[in-house]
């Protein structure tokens, strides 16, 4: 469909900033009878779309046609861009490619900022560090500020309120450098599919099964014989991770209190020699993982900081580890798939460059909260997404990075850290539909 849209779309980047007014509800364009049967083909795809997603709102169609008229307003003069990488997303490259595009352009306007992490997160003492500025009096800076792009795993939403983020602080102090000039924060973003994205994170960052995969298969090769990937192929993951504790109870018999001091143990040794053999038993399968403590405490609704929160309904950033389905319930919200939907096609769609910390209805702007103590109205806009890309569809994805940011495309696509066995290999499909219960929202 993607590649329909672009090949058959006769609207320009130039003529679509011409249609603000078609982003309004309730509002439809006019114009010539080649226009009408774009319209017509934007309706049937989207139409289409919503059908193939399972989407179950019935705003949905609309809101995902109001994507062809959306301004493509970008302009490296008075925006600026934080891609915020979600863990296990693809993001990685994502960084690369935008060092590689935005980064490396040469005028006064380009620039990726110092600190930017491609892997971790943002801290701002590098930022100081590296340009010296922590050496100088604040007030006595004298130096140009080019950075229009930072990227890192930290958030940005929300900007404004009590839950403000770390990196929303920072920028605050950034912007108010002497010589330097306030931007529009704007957002980028990866996503995943929800059963993928905790496969991935199972397998690399939580339990490092990628390497002892790769080393099961290297002794196999020299043995003549093919690489498995899968437990049918003859795979077993739990297997693999037996020899991790039988080294950890070897180096700790009698507990970690009783570890000798000159013997050294790894993270998952640590774990393991102060909470028992069985304590990393979900690195042992997926079940083993969808049935344990540590995906009830840490793996529950892993997009919540994306958006900053799920539905219209709620504040800002005032989701807590419990999954947002019980997160609701308990602030007195209804979960709804439908709200979710609506409210992801709106703000994770760009569609209103309004979005607020506050609850608002997500259409007509009913907003609450919003007023100062003398009356007049706070400005509690927040960054809005200017481009999202989805991990299983990188090519699609990075044809609109792209088209959005006005760059020319890569020779190729930046890959790090792809496997020959991706950590999926060992998921089947009853785990993808577990993940689809417990995890609605995301």
């Amino acid at each position: 469909t993607v590649d329909r849209v672009i090949s058959s779309s006769t609207i320009s980047s130039s003529a679509a900033t011409t249609h603000p007014p078609y982003l309004e509800r309730g509002i439809s364009p006019r114009g010539t009878s080649r226009q009408e049967g774009s319209r017509g083909r934007y309706r049937t795809i989207a139409e289409e779309i919503a059908a193939r997603w399972n989407l179950t709102s019935p705003e949905a169609p609309r809101l995902l046609e109001r994507q062809f008229y959306r301004a493509n307003d970008y302009d490296p003069r008075t925006d600026f861009l934080h891609f915020h990488h979600i863990p296990k997303t693809g993001g990685t490259s994502v960084s690369d490619m935008i060092n590689a595009t935005i980064g490396a352009l040469a005028d006064g306007h380009r620039g990726i900022l110092p600190g930017s992490a491609k892997s971790s997160t943002f801290e701002p003492k590098n930022f100081y560090d590296l340009t010296g500025i922590s050496q100088m009096n604040r007030g006595g800076v004298n130096m140009e500020f080019p950075y229009i792009a930072s990227y890192a795993h930290t958030r940005l939403r929300p900007t404004h309120g009590p839950n403000k983020s770390d990196m929303a602080t920072f920028f605050e102090e950034y912007f108010a450098l002497p010589h330097n000039s306030p931007k529009r924060l704007r957002s980028l973003a990866m996503l995943r599919e929800p059963m993928n994205l905790r496969a991935s994170n199972l397998a690399m960052a939580m339990c490092a099964l990628n390497g002892k995969v790769n080393d099961f298969n290297w002794r196999r090769k020299r043995e003549g014989l093919e690489p498995v990937c899968t437990p049918e192929q003859g795979l077993n993951i739990s297997r693999l991770f037996d020899p991790v504790v039988d080294t950890a109870m070897t180096k700790c018999p009698h507990g970690i209190e009783r570890v000798d001091r000159n013997v050294k143990l790894d993270r998952h040794e640590r774990i393991l020699c102060k909470r028992g053999r069985t304590a990393m038993d979900y690195c042992r399968s997926p079940t083993h993982l969808l049935r344990s403590n540590i995906y009830k405490s840490g793996m529950r609704s892993m997009m919540r900081g994306l958006m900053g929160r799920f539905t219209a309904q709620q504040k800002m950033d005032t989701n807590d580890y419990l999954s947002v389905e019980k997160h609701l319930q308990k602030i007195g919200l209804e979960f709804s798939t439908e709200k979710v939907e609506e409210y992801t096609l709106i703000d994770l769609g760009g569609l209103d460059p309004n979005i607020t910390h506050a609850p608002y209805d997500g259409l007509t702007k009913n907003y609450t909260s919003l007023g100062k103590s003398d009356g007049t109205v706070a400005n509690y806009a927040e960054p809005d997404f200017l481009w999202f890309g989805i991990t299983e569809r990188m090519k699609e994805s990075t044809c609109l990075f792209y088209y959005a940011l006005d760059v020319r495309p890569l020779p190729e696509i930046p890959r790090m850290r792809v496997m020959n066995c991706p950590p999926t290999s060992w998921w089947t499909e009853e785990h993808r539909e577990e993940v689809k219960r417990k995890e609605p929202a995301d």
